[in-house]
């Protein structure tokens, strides 16, 4: 096969024009910090960056499920954590009720005044809410877990003088709100709040109006021992029991999120890392590869002038 000086000009051409083309792709993928930029340029990586991208959004999904599942019980347990000191308080009232050296008067106006108090308090903690979304009313979350009204009939106070007592009544429902935490794991992130205060709120108004009536110890009296001081004395405690028995619920879910969020921020990073690897270009070895490709080009360049510069006219039009 003759070789002409025709034949020899288009392959320095040629080279040029592929050498040209891998520096400037190195250049790219330098710039970029990417293997590629289109799915075309390496499908297998493509597909197994896609995979994982899609796979990452999905553990970020539960992340944020895990974060609002933790900041709600969370919540539940500052607000417990105060029913449990409002609890506390109101056994010591009752405690100092139940003495006999006490008057009526004392009993109604000082301890009984405090009591009610009490129990307004802890009705707003059955009330707390979470980002306008109440806590304990089950799914009810737009409406308040219970409400505090007037009777509709009076009492008498320990002087005889009508007194209007209070009501309690849970406004929410019975349902649970689950939140799937992972792929596998499925939490309940709320309480319901006739279950776990009910009877801890109905004991603190019961000693409300004991106190304001003056109706301390029980006499063997099934009618009124219902409605005494030392009647809801018991009713607080196993209420106040019952009250922790909830609290402890929720700490063990409290520590399911935990596990569950430092579980997936691991996988998390281990698939970025995989990511990494699959679709990020080592830096330094493209540095190193630039550097070569470019001193690789500007040669052929030299070569070609050399080349294209010994065609003849003739040859260069005919060409």
């Amino acid at each position: 096969m003759r070789v002409t000086q025709n034949l020899i000009t288009q392959n320095a051409i040629r080279h040029i024009s592929e050498n040209l083309e891998r520096v400037t792709d190195t250049r790219q993928k330098t710039a970029s910090g990417k293997r590629f930029q289109r799915i075309s340029e390496d499908p297998a990586r493509a597909s197994r960056s896609l995979s994982l991208r899609s796979n990452l959004r999905v553990l970020q999904s539960y992340a944020e499920t895990v974060q609002s599942a933790e900041n709600w019980l969370t919540a539940n347990e500052n607000a417990l954590a105060q029913l449990d000191e409002i609890g506390i308080r109101a056994n010591d009232l009752i405690l100092q009720g139940l003495n006999d050296t006490l008057s009526g008067a004392e009993r109604a106006n000082a301890l009984g005044a405090e009591m009610q108090n009490l129990l307004a308090q802890a009705v707003s903690l059955g009330n707390e809410t979470l980002n306008g979304h109440s806590l304990f009313a089950g799914s009810q979350i737009n409406s308040p877990a219970f409400s505090l009204q007037d009777a509709a009939l009076p009492l008498l106070d320990y002087a005889g003088n009508p007194f209007t007592p209070q009501e309690i009544s849970y406004l929410g429902d019975s349902f649970a709100m689950p939140r799937n935490i992972s792929p596998d794991q499925t939490l309940t992130i709320n309480l319901r709040g006739d279950q776990v205060m009910g009877e801890f709120l109905q004991s603190i108004n019961l000693a409300s109006n004991a106190l304001r009536q003056n109706h301390i110890h029980n006499t063997g009296d099934p009618l009124t021992d219902p409605f005494t001081l030392q009647s809801a004395l018991g009713r607080l405690k196993s209420a106040t029991e019952t009250l922790n028995a909830h609290r402890t619920i929720n700490g063990a879910r409290l520590r399911q999120t935990e596990s569950a969020a430092n579980f997936l921020e691991t996988i998390q990073v281990e698939s970025k890392s995989l990511l990494s690897q699959n679709e990020d270009v080592n830096l330094a070895e493209s540095v190193a590869l630039l550097a070569n490709q470019e001193t690789t080009y500007q040669a052929a360049l030299e070569v070609s002038q050399r080349a294209i510069s010994a065609l003849s006219l003739f040859d260069y039009l005919r060409s």
